[in-house]
């Protein structure tokens, strides 16, 4: 999603960026919400080695991020959504001279116009310490998840609730697109935005989302959601009795249909 990097002033960098249309995406600019969310975690990992030095064997946690439409995404066209995001810091911590911590700030325009902003909060360990924090994980169960699927399983509505278990497939290359032995930070994200429409009926139009604890691919996974207002769906995530991630999805993207959503609901609701 981003191609070439241009350094500005400071602290201050821009990437070209190029957002693919999902024929299958509720939105009829074809451009889903998820895809401005892992646009942000994309700039948010090469700016970290271009501005910060992070080599690129290091481990980037991504701890909190978010991302919200300003504005109506451009009609689909029939081609890619072709702009730029500027990206600069907002706060950098050192350990031992070495960078182990970036807050950054981010914006997406196309055609000179503000359409996305995102903000995020992320650790970067060395192999080493990365290493260490995971010595006792289990080993990557690529049986685990759902072939062809990725997303909420098992929903159970009952009014503003929601319980879901989550499934994945491995060959999604949106969430695995690299090799991770933990559950992709993009895949809890996922999930946050579809219990959200299906809570309210609609795409959320921001994201925000904290990730607490590594998940694992050998134990069931939970989501957890209510809706607060008619917009405002508060999401946990839980393996095993741990949070892994809690989220806030907010807003209603304007020009995003309402698909019917009774039949998920549980007998007696």
């Amino acid at each position: 999603m981003i191609g070439r990097p241009r350094s500005l002033q400071g602290n201050h960098w821009e990437f070209d960026a190029e957002l693919p249309r999902d024929a299958s995406a509720q939105d009829p600019s074809g451009i889903p919400t998820l895809f401005g969310v892992e646009l942000m975690r994309q700039t948010a990992i090469a700016y970290a080695h271009l501005q910060g030095g992070v080599p690129l064997d290091w481990a980037l946690l991504m701890n909190e991020l978010s991302f919200r439409w300003l504005r109506e995404v451009p009609a689909n066209e029939g081609g890619p959504l072709i702009g730029c995001v500027a990206v600069s810091t907002l706060a950098a911590e050192q350990r031992n001279k070495l960078l182990s911590g970036l807050e950054l700030e981010a914006c997406f325009l196309a055609g000179g116009v503000p359409l996305g902003q995102g903000r995020g909060r992320l650790s970067c360990l060395s192999r080493t310490a990365y290493r260490a924090i995971r010595r006792n994980a289990p080993a990557v169960d690529r049986t685990a998840g759902a072939p062809f699927r990725t997303g909420l399983s098992d929903v159970q509505r009952h009014g503003d609730e929601l319980q879901a278990g989550l499934a994945w497939d491995w060959d999604d290359p949106l969430i695995f697109d690299h090799f991770s032995d933990h559950l992709p930070g993009i895949l809890l994200a996922r999930s946050m935005l579809d219990a959200h429409r299906v809570l309210t009926g609609f795409e959320a139009a921001h994201l925000d989302i904290s990730c607490e604890n590594f998940g694992e691919f050998n134990a069931p996974v939970m989501v957890s959601a209510f809706r607060s207002t008619a917009d405002e769906t508060h999401i946990s995530i839980t393996q095993l009795g741990r949070t892994l991630a809690t989220g806030l999805c907010h807003g209603s993207r304007p020009n995003t249909p309402a698909p019917p959503l009774l039949t998920m609901d549980s007998p007696g609701a």
